[in-house]
């Protein structure tokens, strides 16, 4: 074995020994929130604001597949579920379960399905107008 070798082999097993040993903190009082205690710590204001910020993400989706980008429109709606409905979802939940559901399914999958799969225009536009509409119910009932 080289010099070059052995030097990279040592580099290699001190990385792993020291990861393996961790730290004697304890990582539960960590100051950085994990994304479910930050979706399930939301306040309702917060996450009435999360929803405005959906919005946006589904009114870019549909702008990207106007200009027929549907890949950008799939992000952008990935983007606003991820990033920003996570943070409805815990408030939402305590308050109506099935509109809840009914949101996470509609956004995550069945929006994001009908752009990938080539759905129109027409159609996302009709499937993001009937989200829009539960997201203003969400909103009420998080008042």
């Amino acid at each position: 074995m080289s010099l070059r070798m052995f030097a990279v082999a040592l580099a290699l097993v001190t990385s792993l020994a020291l990861a393996a040993c961790g730290s004697d903190e304890d990582t539960s009082s960590s100051s950085v929130p994990s994304a479910e205690s930050a979706e399930e710590s939301a306040t309702p204001a917060q996450a009435r604001a999360e929803i405005g910020e959906v919005r946006a993400a589904l009114d870019s989706a549909l702008a990207s597949l106007r200009e027929g980008d549907a890949k950008a429109a799939e992000n952008a709606v990935s983007e606003g579920y991820l990033q920003h409905f996570e943070k409805v979802e815990g408030p939402l939940e305590k308050v109506d379960r099935e509109l809840n559901e009914g949101l996470e399914d509609g956004i995550r999958e069945e929006l994001r399905d009908t752009i990938r799969n080539g759905g129109s225009v027409e159609q996302v536009t009709k499937m993001t107008s009937e989200i829009k509409a539960d997201l203003d119910n969400a909103e009420q009932k998080l008042r």
